[in-house]
C-alpha cells in the first residue's frame, strides 16, 4: 500500500550494498529538484518498520535537500538545463516548492509487508541494477549531450560524435596563442 511518510521517520538501512559518489549525489540532488514529481511516480520502498528497502539514496539525498538554503537549491537547479529553460514564473513556482516542502518533508512510500526477510534483502540489491544497455543511436537522435548528462549523470564517451558539426557549431575553434612573457 502507498502513503506519504515525513522522511525523519524512516530509516536508512545499515545493509544498504549501495554507495554514491560525491559527484553523483550532487547529480542526484539536482535530478530530484528539478523533476519533484518522480517522488510521486516512484515511491521509496519500506518494510513494516520504517527501514527503507528501496530509494536509500533518495531518503538521504532528501534529508539534505530538508536543511538546504534556498540559495543552495537554486544553485543545484542552475546546474540543470531543464531549470534554465524555464520561465521565471516557473522557476519561482519550483523554488516555492520546495521551500514548502521543507516545512513537512514528506514522501511517497509503499509499504512491502508481506515480504520475507530474504525477499528484502533480494530487492534491496536488485533496486538500482541496470540490466540492459542504452542503445547510443537513439540517445543521439532524440536527447543532447546536456540533457543526457542531467538524466545520467554523465556522458559515456561513445555519444560523442567527433564529426558531427551540428552539435559543434558552439565551439570556438579559432587558434590562440599565449603571449609571451618578457
Amino acid at each position: 500500500m502507498e502513503y506519504k511518510k515525513n522522511i525523519n521517520d524512516l530509516v536508512i538501512n545499515p545493509d544498504n550494498p549501495r554507495t554514491i559518489s560525491e559527484f553523483m549525489e550532487g547529480k542526484l540532488i539536482e535530478s530530484i529538484l528539478v523533476f519533484p514529481q518522480m517522488l510521486e511516480l516512484r515511491p521509496i520502498l519500506i518494510n513494516k518498520n520504517n527501514v527503507i528497502i528501496g530509494g536509500n539514496q533518495r531518503v538521504t539525498v532528501l534529508k539534505k535537500i530538508a536543511e538546504m538554503e534556498q540559495v543552495d537549491i537554486e544553485d543545484y537547479l542552475f546546474n540543470q538545463k531543464k531549470f534554465r529553460k524555464l520561465s521565471e514564473h516557473e522557476k519561482s513556482e519550483l523554488l516555492n516548492y520546495w521551500e514548502s516542502w521543507k516545512e513537512t518533508p514528506i514522501v511517497q512510500v509503499r509499504i512491502l509487508d508481506d515480504l520475507s526477510v530474504e525477499e528484502e534483502k533480494e530487492i534491496l540489491v536488485k533496486d538500482n541494477l541496470h540490466y540492459g544497455e542504452d542503445d547510443v543511436d537513439i540517445l543521439k537522435q532524440h536527447f543532447d549531450r546536456e540533457s543526457i548528462g542531467d538524466y545520467l549523470g554523465t556522458v559515456a564517451w561513445n555519444l560523442y560524435d567527433y564529426d558531427d558539426r551540428m552539435n559543434d557549431q558552439m565551439l570556438d575553434t579559432k587558434k590562440t596563442y599565449p603571449q609571451k612573457f618578457k
